[in-house]
């Protein structure tokens, strides 16, 4: 019984704290991209600045300067132009991007900029941009710094400085192992914290549940023999020819509730027998028509001594093979009817129906009386639940449904109830179609 409310508790404790680690590991991935990036646009600054002072205090061709710093590990594409705009030099190109379109988009950036720095004595002078981003055409994205270099023979020089920046997968996947190796080693560690913890907490209620249920098991066993000495002499007692009105009611009223207490002593050992899982399954081909008339014929009586209508459906069509346990399933059938006919009072009506699907077939007990109350649907398969709280209905003890549930949970199937169209209540039972091997 606590297994599911195990299962349950243990994967709302490891999603909520999962979650909370994660949204962690999220915020801290976002600062490392963020720091990255930032990283990068200080290292490209520093590049560049480092490059123009080489630039700026050689006499040799500056070209080799260039080149050297395109063959880092993070390169700088560099495109040089004398003061009128012709290209004087541009280092290799290896960008996703073509370079006409890159130097297009890093020039829209830089318009508004004027990068020619004029002295006093009106000369350029060296001067770099700020550091402007834009992107590629293949969701690339760059850096770009303009400057100008004035070399020692008073020559000036604009060059188009750009880089490439990593990109989000290239900076994560840096990291990526040491965040998937810290998460999967949080979600082992948070299971096993929580499987701890929730079998510590529920250990009391388990042991306490486990006492309940060996007492109920021990008691229903101990009242079997004095219940059936109550019922040999009561019976003894209703043949003795005493003529007597009141005698005949206290023997009366003895039977009917030694019987009453002989039906509820018989459904605590069939759960206790379930919660010992002793229970056993004997599956037999099973023939829908017959089981399904046996039914008719064993409740018809009752319900004409209590002036209910029985309906019978059975399909045209022939029923496929059916495998399960007849003697179960007729039982999980009569606690419906049971039911039914418990609150079929008036000339109401119950039918008996079936549906048959590829894989399932259903059987249906269908009422007309009062129906059941939307608060009261979702406990009425449990033990001991009665819609009836006042408890003035004493043959009802709330185990027929819940015995219903155990049995058809042994055959892979399941029970359930809905409203009937007008009014009642519709029990069913859905169960596998399956054959012999």
């Amino acid at each position: 019984m606590l297994k599911p409310l195990s299962k349950k508790l243990n994967t709302i404790f490891i999603t909520v704290i999962m979650l909370i680690i994660t949204s962690i590991m999220i915020i801290l991935c976002n600062n490392y991209v963020h720091m990255e990036q930032s990283s990068e646009v200080l290292l490209f600054q520093r590049m560049v600045t480092q490059m123009m002072y080489q630039l700026e205090d050689t006499n040799q061709n500056f070209e080799s300067i260039a080149d050297s710093y395109h063959e880092y590990k993070s390169p700088i594409f560099c495109y040089i132009q004398d003061t009128s705009g012709k290209m004087v030099y541009q280092t290799a190109f290896d960008f996703p991007t073509d370079v006409d379109t890159l130097l297009e988009r890093f020039r829209t950036q830089t318009d508004k900029e004027d990068t020619f720095i004029i002295t006093n004595d009106n000369k350029p002078a060296t001067d770099q941009s700020g550091v402007f981003m834009f992107n590629g055409t293949k969701n690339d994205e760059y850096l770009g710094i303009l400057a100008t270099i004035v070399t020692p023979n008073d020559t000036a020089y604009h060059l188009s400085l750009i880089y490439r920046q990593k990109s989000l997968f290239d900076i994560l996947t840096k990291q990526a192992f040491l965040y998937v190796s810290l998460w999967c080693l949080s979600l082992i560690a948070v299971t096993i914290m929580s499987h701890l913890l929730i079998k510590k907490a529920l250990k009391p209620t388990e042991v306490m549940l486990k006492s309940q249920k060996d007492f109920i098991a021990s008691a229903s066993h101990e009242l079997k023999s004095p219940l059936a000495v109550i019922l040999a002499n009561a019976e003894k007692l209703e043949q003795l020819q005493i003529d007597n009105t009141e005698f005949r009611k206290s023997v009366k009223i003895l039977d009917k509730e030694c019987m009453r207490m002989s039906k509820l002593v018989r459904d605590m050992l069939l759960l206790a027998s379930s919660d010992a899982k002793s229970w056993t399954i004997c599956k037999n081909t099973i023939d829908i028509d017959t089981l399904l008339i046996s039914l008719y014929e064993t409740y018809e009586p009752i319900c004409i001594s209590k002036k209910i209508r029985l309906c019978l459906e059975i399909s045209e069509t022939s029923y496929p093979k059916f495998c399960a346990d007849e003697e179960r399933l007729f039982q999980i059938l009569t606690i419906y009817m049971e039911n039914a006919i418990h609150h079929s009072v008036g000339n109401k009506q119950i039918e008996i129906k079936t549906a048959v699907t590829a894989k399932h077939i259903t059987f249906f007990v269908i009422d007309h009386g009062n129906g059941i109350s939307e608060d009261d649907k979702p406990y009425i398969f449990n033990r001991f639940y009665c819609a009836d709280k006042s408890r003035t209905d004493k043959s009802n003890f709330g185990l027929g449904l819940s015995i219903a549930d155990e049995l058809a949970k042994m055959m892979n199937g399941k029970v359930g109830c809905k409203d009937t169209d007008g009014g009642g209540a519709t029990f069913f039972v859905t169960l596998p179609c399956s054959t012999y091997p």
